[in-house]
Order: structure tokens, then C-alpha cells, then sequence
């Protein structure tokens, strides 16, 4: 089995694989998340939508929340 990219969405409890390399806004936009709604970390280092993910790699997205 070739490797993939592991994306974790953490507030839903879901994960999913998906064939790389890919930037993270297309990920996103393949799983129906809207980038504005999220961030994207690798361990502790925050992604940008641009960043280019690897075969083999995890990335975890978070829902944003606010409150006032």
C-alpha cells in the first residue's frame, strides 16, 4: 500500500487518507471544510494554506471557535 496523507479532523472525531503531495487548501476544499473555519497544524508548527503535505505525513484540522 502506498503512503498517503493522514488528515485528522479533530472536532468532527473523523479521519481520512488522501494521495499526496497537496497543498493544504486543496485538502480542505476536498473534505468540504472552509479554510476560514479551521486551522491546520503538523505536530506543533502551524500550516498555512499554501504548505505543500507529503505522502506519509498527518495533519490535524481544528475547528475555530470565538465567542465574545
Amino acid at each position: 500500500m502506498l503512503p498517503m496523507i493522514l488528515v485528522r479532523l479533530t472536532q468532527k472525531k473523523q479521519e481520512f487518507e488522501v494521495p499526496g503531495p497537496r497543498r493544504v487548501m486543496d485538502i480542505l476544499a476536498q473534505a468540504g471544510v472552509r479554510p476560514t473555519t479551521v486551522i491546520v497544524t503538523q505536530g506543533k508548527k502551524l500550516l498555512t494554506k499554501d504548505h505543500r503535505v507529503e505522502d506519509g505525513e498527518t495533519i490535524d484540522v481544528i475547528s475555530v471557535v470565538s465567542g465574545g
